[in-house]
């Protein structure tokens, strides 16, 4: 215990007095120019700023583009494509498709709708309330594809168009009897 205590004295000792052109806390080790390790504790109260040798332009090997020339032309020559390759189609090249056409679509595609639920949603804001309508809507197609969707609207027929792509979106198969109703176990 005796040992301890001799061995821990110096390192407090300079906790004890304190130098007032030093600055009380720092994290860095004090610098010596001995390799050995600083005799000093972690966190000392005095130090020295810790220069770190910079590298020398002679030390630097590491160069791109040494034999390239910036006054040539470089020509680009792509591999040339396999035999019977046909380039895919560009995305902008696609016939343009109306909104008409993208509903007729949608309702063309053998799925009967059904609204659940329409309910009225209020948000109190610092302005008052904000009302919206949420619906909740069933689509299926009678063979076992159904699909249940939500959506949410500040008019009742938005969020029943929303709810309506949203149970599209949403199509799972379930299991049916060959009498098209669903097994009761």
């Amino acid at each position: 215990m005796a040992t301890l205590t001799a061995a821990a004295l110096p390192s407090f000792s300079s906790l004890i007095v304190h130098n007032p052109t030093t600055p009380r806390f720092s994290l860095l080790f004090p610098t010596s120019s001995k390799s050995s390790p600083p005799s000093r504790p972690f966190l000392c109260l005095s130090y020295k700023v810790v220069l770190r040798p910079r590298a020398k332009p002679s030390d630097i090997d590491t160069s791109f583009f040494d034999n390239l020339d910036p006054e040539d032309d470089i020509v680009f020559d792509p591999p040339t494509p396999p035999e019977g390759f046909v380039p895919p189609p560009s995305f902008d090249d696609g016939p343009e498709e109306a909104e008409e056409d993208i509903a007729r679509h949608i309702v063309g595609d053998g799925f009967e709708e059904r609204v659940v639920q329409v309910r009225r949603v209020t948000k109190v804001v610092k302005g008052g309330k904000q009302l919206h309508f949420r619906a909740i809507v069933v689509v299926g197609d009678k063979q076992g594809q159904v699909g249940v969707g939500v959506g949410k609207a500040k008019e009742v027929i938005a969020a029943v168009q929303k709810s309506a792509v949203n149970a599209r979106r949403n199509i799972i198969t379930v299991p049916m009897t060959k009498y098209l109703t669903f097994p009761h176990r």
